[in-house]
């Protein structure tokens, strides 16, 4: 059983965590928090991409991932 200051202590860092996410993409100069993975060939011309936004008034958050085709070269 958990005690009381435990709990407290879990919540804590809970709240601490998500004050730090919302911070950071309030922080950014277009208020959107961007994360890029670029795993493509730089010699591929057109890569593969996948890509989602969302943007709920004040926050925002990007997302891009890129894979080349022909990882057999």
């Amino acid at each position: 059983m958990q005690s009381a200051m435990e709990k407290g202590r879990r919540k804590f860092v809970v709240i601490a965590v998500v004050a730090a996410f919302m911070l950071a993409a309030w922080a950014a100069p277009s208020h959107q928090a961007r994360i890029e993975i670029l795993t493509h060939d730089r010699q591929d011309a057109n890569p593969h991409k996948m890509q989602a936004a969302v943007n709920i008034g004040m926050i925002g958050f990007s997302f891009l991932y890129t894979w080349t085709s022909k990882l057999g070269r």
